[in-house]
Formats: C-alpha cells, sequence, structure tokens
C-alpha cells in the first residue's frame, strides 16, 4: 500500500476515508481471487491424479467471504458409486464402494495411509476374513463363474487430495505474487 497523507481537515479526513475503504475492498477482492485460483489449481492436480476413478469422483469449490476473512474449500465427492457383488456362503451380497476413498487411500495390502488416522490402514478391517499376508481372496459372483475364489491385492491408491494440498502449499506464494503484484 502506497503511504496515506492528509492533512487535519474535513476534506482531507475524508478522502483519506475513502481511500483506505479502497483499500480494504481491493484487498478483500484480492484475497478471494487468490483463494480462488489456488483452488483451481486444487482441483487441476486432483483430478490428474485421481486414476482410473476420474470418471466415479467430482472436485469443486467452495469459497467464503465475510467481513475480512476469506476461506476456500477444495472438495471431493463421489458422483457415481461403485457397486461389488459377491457371494457370501451361497448368498449374493453387495456393497457400495466409495470412490474417493479407494483413489485416496487405496485397498488391502497396496493401501498406502500417508499420515497417522488411527484405526485406518492394512489389516484393520472388522472381522477380516480370507486375507493372508500379501494378498485376499474372494469369491466372484457370476453366473458363469459362480463361486469361484479370486486372489486380489487391492487397490494401488493415487492420492489425488494430499497431492493437491502439497502441491498448492508448493504454489501459494506464485499465486499471491501474481495476484498482488500491482499492489493492493
Amino acid at each position: 500500500m502506497k503511504r496515506l497523507t492528509m492533512s487535519l481537515n474535513s476534506k482531507s479526513i475524508q478522502a483519506a476515508i475513502k481511500e483506505l475503504e479502497n483499500y480494504r475492498d481491493s484487498l478483500a477482492a484480492k484475497t478471494e481471487l487468490f483463494v480462488d485460483r489456488l483452488i483451481e489449481e486444487g482441483i487441476r492436480i486432483a483430478q490428474q491424479n485421481s486414476g482410473g476413478y476420474g470418471k466415479y469422483i467430482s472436485f469443486t469449490k467452495e469459497v467464503q467471504s465475510e467481513s475480512n476473512r476469506t476461506i476456500g474449500f477444495l472438495i471431493a465427492e463421489d458422483s457415481n458409486k461403485i457397486v461389488v457383488e459377491w457371494d457370501y456362503y451361497g448368498n449374493k451380497k453387495t456393497a457400495e464402494l466409495s470412490p474417493i476413498l479407494f483413489a485416496e487411500f487405496g485397498s488391502s495390502t497396496l493401501a498406502e495411509v500417508l499420515f497417522d488416522i488411527s484405526g485406518v490402514g492394512q489389516g484393520t478391517f472388522p472381522g477380516q476374513k480370507h486375507a493372508d499376508k500379501g494378498t485376499w481372496r474372494y469369491k466372484e459372483w457370476q453366473d458363469d463363474n459362480k463361486g469361484q475364489w479370486k486372489q486380489g491385492h487391492g487397490v494401488k491408491p493415487t492420492h489425488p487430495m494430499y497431492k493437491a494440498d502439497m502441491e498448492m502449499l508448493e504454489i501459494a506464494e506464485r499465486i499471491a505474487r501474481e495476484v498482488f503484484s500491482d499492489g493492493i
């Protein structure tokens, strides 16, 4: 911000007040633009890292500005669920799975949790059965292959949200310099 000078008269004080109000409004608008651009980059990075689940996940943003603060959110949601079917002792079972959770954390022996979350990670599924070290088994439910045991190793995560978060930290200063380059 440039230096503010004024005289001690009504007209000069009113001009200084107007200049400060313009500064406040400019700062708020640029801060909102900064947050918006940063989250747009986060969305782009998350989409690039969603792997084969990209068609099942939507990434959106929400920017909230009030009084003298701006908050931005990068939101990942399942746009579609993955439905799986299997044989459980002669009964057909189904479950809806979350693509964003598979993309972020993976599953089974290929799961990777990059930060400590109590009770989450390999071997923590309650009542886990049919799992051996390095693999797991399941019965495939298809009319022509009913009851056949299959072997799986899980899903390797692509960490779309984690990578977006890390990259946004890296580029925040560059975007701030671009947005605020002409001052505030």
